[in-house]
C-alpha cells in the first residue's frame, strides 16, 4: 500500500527537482545543474506522469521508493544512523516510523511510564495532540492504555510532537546511552 510523500521539491527522475504538491507532479521545476537557478515550468517526465519507479531523496534525511505512481512505505537510511527502539537518526532528521522531525532542538530521555503519567507537561502533549506511540496518535481516551507504568520508555520531544516508545526489557543502559547521542545530536544540529 502506498503512502503519499509531503509536498516538497523531489528528483523527478530526470536530475531535475520539481515540486510534488502532495498528489501529484506539477510544472515547477528547477535544475541544480545550471550556474543561475531558476524556476522553469514544463510538463512532468513522459509515462504515467510522474518519474520513474527508483530511491528518491523525501527531503527528511531519507530515501524512499517510488513505484512508478505513488510513494511506497519502503524507505533508506544513509549507512551511518543510529537507531533504537524504532526511533531513528540519520544525519540532520529523527525519524519514528512515517514522522520525522529536525534532529536540531529535540530532547530524549528515558523515563518510567509512572513518573511520565504523573507529569503534567508529558499528559498536556496528549491532550494537544502532539503525543505519538509506534501506534500512532496518543489522545487523552488511550493515554493510560497506551503508557505501561511499570517499564521504562524512550522519549523524543521536539517543538511540534513528542514521542515516547517502550525500552526492551533489559535495554535500559543501552536506551540511555542513545538518548544521550540524540541529546548530542540534537546540540550539533541545533543552530545548522
Amino acid at each position: 500500500m502506498g503512502t503519499q510523500a509531503a509536498a516538497g521539491w523531489y528528483d523527478d527522475g530526470t536530475g531535475r527537482q520539481r515540486w510534488w504538491d502532495g498528489a501529484r507532479w506539477t510544472e515547477e521545476f528547477i535544475d541544480l545543474r545550471e550556474s543561475r537557478i531558476e524556476l522553469h515550468t514544463g510538463a512532468p517526465p513522459v509515462g504515467t506522469g510522474a518519474g520513474p519507479a527508483g530511491w528518491y531523496d523525501d527531503q527528511r534525511g531519507r530515501q524512499r521508493w517510488w513505484d512508478g505512481a505513488r510513494w511506497t512505505s519502503a524507505v533508506r537510511y544513509s549507512g551511518q544512523e543510529r537507531e533504537f527502539a524504532g526511533i531513528v537518526v540519520d544525519g540532520r532528521w529523527v525519524h519514528f516510523g512515517e514522522l520525522s522531525q529536525p534532529v536540531g532542538g529535540v530532547e530524549a530521555s528515558v523515563d518510567s511510564g509512572d513518573r511520565l503519567l504523573r507529569t503534567p507537561a508529558f499528559t498536556k502533549t496528549a491532550v494537544e495532540r502532539r503525543l505519538f506511540g509506534a501506534g500512532g496518535g496518543i489522545t487523552p481516551r488511550t493515554l493510560n492504555r497506551a503508557i505501561d507504568r511499570a517499564r521504562q520508555h524512550l522519549v523524543v520531544a521536539g517543538p511540534s510532537q513528542v514521542w515516547i516508545t517502550p525500552v526492551p526489557a533489559g535495554g535500559d543502559a543501552e536506551a540511555r546511552a542513545f538518548a544521550g547521542w540524540v541529546q548530542a545530536s540534537s546540540s550539533h544540529y541545533r543552530y545548522g
